[in-house]
């Protein structure tokens, strides 16, 4: 009696411990091994989650929220991705990087996502990707930055890849394509569009203008030195403090250097009062051009009482048909989400989409390393031409695949794109023609 009770305790236990061994194999791996065939099953439970983190009191930020969640509701709705659903967990940042660290611990540790997108200045983006780096060998993920535009992120994947290899930078314009092709396409404004050759620099004091402003030893120089040996002359230059409201006596400096034009390397200062000032001051005649931010979208206009009129900036917040995506995607995000398409939108939404195509080319929503080759590899459609990322760098593909229009404000009160040739509506006119 007393063996055949211990015999079925034995049974009992094996039965109850197999139970518990599969109930812990199902939860706990990503995978599952089909012995017939003797290969590993890839086995995702519940939805891909996705991390998405900004500063949503930022315009910036909440304009990617908006492309973000608009991104990963098409997805849905046309099966997700490898049959999957996508989740999108969206966290504030506040602007705070201590918060911004805590965030990214949540959503890789806790929340289990597959990729960490962070539409922010790129010093979060930096805080984030260090973080990243130190729970990436436990806790595999994808990092994407999709707004900051410094060089910090790439440096990173360049200088020690094994390290870094999971983030990637969206946003296409880095300080280092800024120096290659705006440099380039501004030149040619400046000598065949407007007929100029002596240039004023102004700065604002950000990690992204610090390559340019100085040069970065043994890869490129300062932009100065870019475009004096283009045969433009840089008759003035100047960096401004973020905090900085007075920019008065930095115009009447300006109109005595006697430059042609104002080539403003700024996108967070306070471009409102940046540019009332420069239509009260004495160079109000000489042509600005303001690389990016504020003076590209449509509040401008109202903000500044009309006297942005003659500005021109590079801006993505215009209709124009660069790629069947562009139109649609203005449209929808106005319309459906409420927001504007401000640059990082673009970058956010198209992120996603390569995103997508890595996971479906590399056919796994689990092997991060493979994921990371397709990354290298792939190039998809794009809001703004064609998203892709540098196999080495994992940055954006640059222009011409990735395209910022030129814009000019005109006496409507709207913005029409002047550069590229191809995508012109409107003719380039001066300051004091297009105030006749």
């Amino acid at each position: 009696m007393k063996k055949r009770f211990c015999l079925i305790s034995a049974v009992m236990v094996l039965i109850l411990t197999f139970t518990m061994t599969s109930s812990v194999y199902a939860f706990k791996w990503p995978w599952e091994r089909d012995e017939k065939v003797g290969n590993v099953r890839e086995m995702v439970e519940g939805p891909i989650k996705i991390g998405f983190m900004g500063n949503l009191s930022s315009p910036f930020s909440l304009s990617s929220r908006g492309a973000a969640q608009m991104a990963v509701d098409e997805m849905n709705a046309a099966g997700g991705i490898m049959g999957k659903q996508v989740e999108l967990i969206i966290e504030d940042t506040k602007g705070e990087i201590p918060k911004c660290v805590e965030i990214y611990k949540k959503l890789v540790m806790v929340d289990k996502v597959l990729a960490v997108i962070i539409a922010e200045k790129v010093e979060m983006s930096a805080a984030g990707m260090e973080i990243g780096a130190e729970l990436f060998p436990e806790f595999p993920h994808l990092f994407f930055s999709t707004i900051g535009s410094g060089d910090v992120i790439w440096h990173r994947v360049r200088d020690n890849y094994d390290k870094y290899k999971f983030g990637f930078q969206t946003y296409y314009a880095i300080s280092t394509h800024y120096l290659e092709k705006f440099s380039g396409m501004f030149t040619d404004i400046y000598k065949n569009t407007m007929g100029v050759k002596k240039v004023a620099l102004i700065y604002e004091d950000m990690e992204w203008t610090q390559p340019l402003r100085k040069g970065i030893p043994g890869v490129s120089p300062r932009l100065a030195e870019v475009y004096e040996k283009a045969g433009l002359e840089v008759v003035y230059e100047t960096t401004l403090s973020l905090d900085q409201k007075m920019f008065n006596s930095v115009f009447e400096e300006v109109a005595a250097s006697g430059a042609d034009v104002i080539d403003c390397v700024i996108g967070y200062i306070d471009q409102a009062s940046f540019i009332k000032q420069w239509e009260q001051s004495s160079a109000r005649d000489t042509q600005w051009i303001i690389w990016g931010g504020l003076a590209g979208m449509p509040p401008i206009w109202k903000m500044t009482g009309g006297k942005v009129l003659g500005g021109m900036v590079g801006s993505s917040m215009v209709a124009v048909n660069i790629t069947p995506k562009t139109i649609p995607f203005m449209v929808n995000l106005y319309t459906k989400y409420k927001v504007g398409p401000i640059f990082g939108s673009h970058t956010t939404y198209d992120t996603l989409f390569g995103f997508k195509k890595a996971l479906e080319t590399g056919k796994t929503l689990v092997d991060v390393d493979t994921i990371i080759k397709s990354l290298e590899t792939i190039e998809e459609v794009a809001v703004l031409g064609t998203i892709g990322w540098n196999a080495e760098k994992h940055y954006n593909l640059p222009s011409p695949k990735y395209v910022t229009p030129i814009v000019q404000w005109k006496k409507d009160g709207k913005m029409y794109v002047i550069y590229p040739e191809q995508y012109q509506q409107k003719p380039y006119e001066s300051p004091v023609n297009i105030r006749k």
